[in-house]
């Protein structure tokens, strides 16, 4: 899962275009986005005394729905954008957020019932160092739930072609959507991740793919 991706780069892009991430990922979604995060925090059996945190939580979306369906649960949310981050705040009510590197958590061992990710784990350039610090943050039997793209069949072929030309009637940041697309066609294949995740010791509990199999979630278990 090595990357070359610069982090400054990427955090200069990703506080670039927050401001219109939200509505521009509904755009090229066609709406579907949000059902869909909604859909895979339910897989989840989050209790009212269950502690959450939610890595690369972007403006919060995730962080929301989890918030939403236990509102009793103890939710953070990191990013290592600020402009994100001050929009998360802004959008999403009693959860804890704040700035921080997915590969290096302030967190002690076994501290979470459940780790998230969504879309974000193809962003990070030592991906695997972040894998090793969710395996690490959470209790035995925590589970870590990613989300991103998945297979790369026609239907994924289209969405590469259509996503450029949609995003540039919204947004003058051009570099953002073309480094989408490319960081997408590098990214793992599904049963690539689940290989890598339990290279690290989890263990797959669920998988669920969306939008003909082009959107993936997993489900990853810790069992020790």
């Amino acid at each position: 899962m090595k990357s070359d991706k610069n982090p400054e780069t990427i955090q200069t892009m990703f506080n670039m275009i927050s401001e219109k991430y939200d509505f521009i990922n509904n755009v090229i979604s066609f709406g579907t986005q949000k059902c869909i995060k909604k859909r895979c925090i339910k897989l989840l059996d989050i209790k009212p005394n269950s502690n959450v945190v939610d890595l690369c939580c972007g403006t919060g979306d995730l962080a929301y729905l989890i918030k939403r369906q236990q509102p009793k649960a103890s939710v953070m949310g990191i990013d290592f954008s600020e402009n994100m981050i001050e929009i998360a705040k802004d959008k999403v009510k009693g959860v804890n957020f704040f700035l921080g590197d997915a590969t290096a958590l302030p967190f002690p061992d076994n501290t979470f019932d459940f780790v998230t990710m969504g879309f974000g784990l193809r962003n990070i350039q030592n991906a695997e160092k972040a894998i090793e610090e969710v395996y690490r943050i959470l209790k035995p039997n925590g589970e870590f739930l990613h989300l991103d793209f998945g297979e790369k069949n026609i239907i994924s072929f289209l969405f590469d072609k259509f996503v450029p030309v949609t995003s540039g009637l919204f947004s003058n940041n051009s570099y953002a959507y073309r480094y989408l697309i490319n960081s997408k066609k590098m990214f793992l294949s599904p049963n690539e991740l689940i290989k890598d995740f339990e290279s690290k010791g989890f263990k797959l509990k669920q998988r669920k793919d969306f939008i003909f199999k082009i959107i993936s979630c997993q489900i990853m278990k810790k069992y020790s």
